[in-house]
Formats: C-alpha cells, structure tokens, sequence
C-alpha cells in the first residue's frame, strides 16, 4: 500500500492568486480605500494592531501578510515593519499598496515585504518584538504550523509577543446540524446542509489545520510559547439571548473566531 503524505500548503499555491486577495479575503472590499492610516483598516485588522499595541521602532513582522495592509499601517505608525507571504501574487499587491502610499502622502514608512515560505529559517533569532500571524495558521498543515511556530518563537526577541487570529473554530463545523435546526426553528430560514464557506470548490486547499480553542493552546505551548492565553473573538452579541452566547460552553460550541497569544 502506497503511504500518500498529507497536503501540504506548498502544494497548493495555485489557489493564491490575485483574484482571490482581491475578492475573496477578509477586507477585500476596502483596500482601495486604505490609505496607510491604521482607521481606514478593515475591521479585524484593525484590531489585531490594537491587541499588539505596536509601538513606534519596534520590528513587527506580519506572517502570512496578504495583502499587506496591516505591515503598511504598522510602518505608518513608526514600527519597522516586515511582510511576508508565500504567495508571490499578494506581495506583488503589497508592494504597489506601499509605493502607492508613500507617495501620495510624500513620507517615508519603514515597510518592506518578503515572499518566503515560512517553515525555512529567513530570520534571524531575536529579531522582532511583535508577530503577527492573523488568518494563516488554518491555511498551513499542521505539520508545518509545528515548524513555522518553532520558527516564530526564535525570532522573537526574549519577551517578545506573538498574536494569532484564526477562525472558524474546528467545533462549530461538528455542531452545525444542531445551529442549522435552531435557525430554521426560530427564524424560518435554512442555513444550509454545510456551513457557506465551505462549498467552494478550493476549501479543501485552503483550509488545512482548522483550530479549536484546546488545540490552538496546545500548538504554542509545544512551540515553547509561555504564558499562553487563547480567548474567543468573535463580534459581541446582542439580542435575548446575548447572555449565553458570551458563556464559555456556547462559544466553544458555536463560536466562530480565536485569538491566542504567546509570550517568549
């Protein structure tokens, strides 16, 4: 019998065009809106600067950067900041956004963006105070989350601080018959057999280590990551039943997003 490896995100590159930065990632519909300012940021990249509080000359590297909106306005803001990515397309993108900036609003931002594959060693230890890692850890194996997590932890300076965002939590896909049967009992609507992002045709590809709250804990504490705390973030509810859906039980089951962080 013929041992056939796990995809692996190397494998799959072809799915990272531009298309998909530019109509299918989180915030697409704002990047030509942004303009170098952390308040014309999309929402959830927004946040992720403020859970970091980036500070002016502090090295801050953005893995997985996309688009690079989020290394841009942490240049923006007096940070010295990197951008990686493995998909050539987004850097491309990234690149233009930066020279796009800087001159229409004639300063300099300390930015620079690297296209790499993050399981190689392409820092040098003790680098940066900050890392990012927003949206990527889901689309990575878990074999190579194992690596790069390792990676990100030498080079980050000793008390350096690493914030990961990802979602949806692995549980919710377990639970989605039951959310289906409760929607359509109270509001009458049909949310589907299979939750919506997964019906595209290249979920497969994208999404290759889905999280839950245990195993994201777990993950940066075998990376060697200390003083680690994952929390859900997801919008706050509202409504009558706002109560149970800020309890730990709901949002474990149903909950959407997860942010960790891990200390050096």
């Amino acid at each position: 019998m013929s041992y056939r490896r796990p995809l692996r995100s190397t494998d799959v590159r072809d799915v990272y065009h531009q298309e998909y930065f530019l109509q299918r990632v989180d915030g697409y519909d704002q990047f030509a809106c942004f303009d170098g300012t952390p308040q014309t940021l999309f929402n959830r990249a927004r946040r992720n600067l403020e859970l970091l509080n980036v500070q002016p000359g502090e090295r801050f590297l953005d893995l997985g950067c996309g688009r690079g909106e989020v290394t841009i306005a942490a240049g923006y803001l007096g940070a010295i900041a990197v951008g990686c990515d493995f998909s050539c397309n987004a850097i491309v993108l990234a690149r233009q956004k930066l020279e796009t900036i800087i001159h229409n609003n004639h300063r300099e931002i300390q930015a620079s963006f690297l296209c790499a594959v993050a399981t190689d060693d392409i820092f040098r230890t003790n680098t940066f105070d900050k890392v990012l890692m927003s949206e990527f850890i889901e689309h990575v194996s878990p074999h190579e989350s194992a690596i790069i997590l390792k990676n990100v932890k030498k080079w980050l300076k000793p008390g350096g601080r690493l914030l990961v965002y990802t979602g949806p939590n692995r549980w919710s896909r377990h639970t989605h018959p039951l959310m289906r049967w409760y929607v359509r009992w109270r509001r009458g609507i049909d949310i589907g057999e299979r939750p919506a992002d997964t019906l595209h045709p290249d979920y497969p590809k994208l999404h290759l280590n889905e999280q839950s709250y245990l195993s994201l804990y777990v993950a940066l504490w075998r990376a060697g990551f200390r003083h680690v705390h994952v929390r859900f973030d997801s919008p706050a509810p509202t409504g009558r039943l706002s109560l149970v859906k800020r309890s730990l039980l709901y949002n474990a089951l149903f909950g959407g997003n997860l942010t960790a962080v891990g200390i050096k």
